[in-house]
Order: structure tokens, then sequence, then C-alpha cells
């Protein structure tokens, strides 16, 4: 049985990142922890693979969530519990890509661009002229941005996020300006990248 989207609700509230890290802290129950990460899994996994390859990410993600349960303790009760996950995830990329002596370098992601071309062939409302523009509009737009240097690329993924320039700013541990300066150079180079295509 289906139930209508304004009961849905009724049945399974969502419970806000701060009640469930409050409420795992002082409980330490499994459930609190594993709403936490249904709620947060796939976003950071998507800044982390724009990051990195896929095999990276997922060991990054992984080290994360481990590193949460384990200083759980430290969680400064002021703070926004989203960008506490995302620095936490941040600062383990950073120092993977580092040992990696990987630093400021990225390739295409193959993986992500098959899956986008697997969602566009599930749509049939366009010509195959106009899905294979799409496909290329988007491989480039993909492409311009592991092309970004990783500061831009960063701001430009949180932003995509949904993090305003304030929180992005108290995320990096940049000031408002330089995000907006980077945000600005990341839009610049991606517009022209695209312009230079069409």
């Amino acid at each position: 049985m289906k139930l209508p989207s304004m009961v849905k609700g009724w049945f399974n509230p969502t419970i806000s990142p701060e009640i469930l890290i409050t409420r795992y802290i002082g409980t330490s129950k499994d459930k609190y922890f594993t709403l936490l990460v249904k709620q947060f899994n796939q976003p950071i996994y998507h800044y982390l693979l724009s990051q990195s390859d896929k095999e990276t990410a997922e060991d990054i993600i992984q080290s994360m969530w481990l590193k949460v349960m384990n200083i759980k303790a430290s969680h400064p009760a002021h703070s926004n519990v989203k960008s506490w996950l995302f620095t936490i995830a941040r600062n383990t990329l950073i120092d993977e890509l580092r040992r990696q002596n990987r630093w400021q370098t990225q390739s295409l992601d193959e993986q992500g661009a098959a899956t986008d071309i697997q969602l566009l062939s599930q749509t049939n409302n366009h010509s195959l002229e106009q899905q294979f523009e799409y496909i290329d509009r988007l491989a480039l737009f993909n492409r311009a941005i592991t092309l970004l240097p990783f500061y831009q690329r960063e701001a430009f993924i949180f932003q995509q996020e949904g993090f305003s320039l304030e929180q992005i700013a108290e995320l990096t541990g940049e000031s408002f300006e330089t995000i907006k300066s980077r945000l600005r150079y990341a839009r610049t180079y991606i517009k022209n990248l695209l312009e230079d295509k069409s």
C-alpha cells in the first residue's frame, strides 16, 4: 500500500541531524548513527567522488564514518552537523591525496560519465540527436569541473551541495572573500569552456 505524500511524514518523520548526533552521543545507539549515515552518505560521497576517483572516494567515506564514530564526543554542540561531517570528509580526503602524492590532480571519472549516459537513455522524450548533444554538453561540463584547481572545484561542489558562502568559508577555514573569488573563477572557467565548444 502506498501512502499519500502528506501522510508519509506522520509515520516516518525526518529527525534533524543535530538531534541525531545528540542522541547518538548520549546513548551510543547504532540506530541514530545509521540514520545520520542514511541522511548524509550520498551527498558526502558525491563530493568525494567529484574530488577523487571512485575507489578513493569509497575508502575515504568509510574512514570518515569511522572517525565520526570514534570522535563523536568532540562534536561541538553549537556546530552545524552537515558542515562538521563535510569538514571531516574534506580533511580525510586531503590527507589521503597528500599520502598518495596526488594532491591537486584529478582525472575524469569514466564510471560517473557512464552513469550519466545510463540515466539519459531512460528518457525517451528527446530525439537521438538531442540526447547525444546533451551527453556531449554533460561530458564537457564534467570535464570542465575536473580541470578546475582543487580549491575552486571544492568551493563549486560545496555550493552545489547547498552550502552557503559563509558555510563554505567556515568549512574550508578560508575567508568569505576568498570563497567568492574561487567561485567566480570556477564559474568563469566553466562558462568560457562551454562557450568555446558551442
